[in-house]
């Protein structure tokens, strides 16, 4: 019994000098390090972890309009729909209204200009994914031309805040593929869309771990070749990795009396460069 005292009278003795221990400055600062640690590690790994992008799954009520691919004879004359900026996730919501939230409106810079004041945000790093294998149906006036798209993505997987730019409600890009009849060459099958207004022009922040979504047309035709996307972002030319897809041959050629074949007779150079991005369409190259 008198051990078992003893040995109480010990223990408390030393769970005293234990709890002074405790109380030291030296010991709290050790303990509220440990602390921080302990909590900054798992979240500097999730960071680092969201700037992964994984194409997301698009989900899209159910609809009961006919389905029609787009459908043209000759170098079809597009603006590719920008569908917002999100977060990188599994799934996305498609609606046709284009949900607007907070971050979106913080971060957009209206009637853009080149140079930004803050010359830290920069076009370049951007990466470009495509899901060719999603079919996004959307309402269209005229829906005999088609309504079916698919989603392609701007991403930013880098550590820094970047500047995405487009114009009127729109993404600066045109799809090309492959022209096997002459030397594999990559052609544009699209142009930019008729515009007469130099203003419209946006610039919209996005931060690591975020994209911009928008919309590419589907075509029906009788070539199933090597596609890809060309986007202008500023002073930046990006491309996206190529995807089979299916498109009408004849849509390599510019069409008499059309916008695209007019300004090109005015002034072939500046109109690849204004309306084809860079990309040279079929019979303007210098293999005529």
């Amino acid at each position: 019994m008198l051990k078992t005292l003893g040995g109480d009278s010990r223990d408390r003795h030393s769970q005293s000098n234990k709890q002074q221990g405790m109380n030291s400055p030296i010991t709290k600062i050790l303990i509220l390090l440990l602390a921080l640690g302990s909590c900054t590690q798992p979240h500097k790994a999730i960071e680092i972890g969201k700037r992964n992008f994984k194409t997301p799954i698009v989900v899209q009520t159910p609809v009961k309009d006919t389905l029609n691919l787009f459908k043209t004879d000759f170098l079809n004359v597009v603006w590719l729909e920008f569908y917002g900026k999100h977060k990188f996730t599994d799934s996305l919501q498609f609606v046709e209204h284009r949900e607007r939230d907070t971050t979106y409106r913080n971060d957009l810079i209206l009637e853009y200009s080149m140079p930004l004041k803050d010359d830290t945000l920069t076009t370049d790093g951007f990466q470009v994914f495509v899901d060719y294998r999603t079919t996004i149906y959307k309402r269209e006036k005229y829906p005999s031309q088609g309504n079916c798209y698919f989603p392609a993505y701007v991403v930013n997987e880098t550590s820094r805040t970047k500047v995405f730019i487009g114009k009127d409600g729109h993404v600066l890009g045109v799809q090309e593929a492959v022209d096997t009849s002459h030397l594999d060459a990559w052609r544009p099958i699209e142009s930019r869309g008729f515009d007469f207004c130099g203003n419209g022009y946006f610039g919209l922040k996005v931060h690591p771990g975020e994209f911009v979504m928008f919309l590419v047309p589907k075509y029906e035709g009788d070539e199933r070749q090597p596609m890809r996307i060309r986007l202008k972002i500023g002073e930046s030319i990006c491309f996206s990795h190529s995807y089979q897809g299916t498109f009408n041959s004849k849509q390599f050629n510019t069409k008499k009396d059309t916008w695209a074949y007019d300004r090109l007779k005015e002034d072939e150079a500046s109109v690849i460069q204004w309306m084809f991005y860079g990309a040279t369409p079929k019979g303007y190259d210098d293999e005529k």
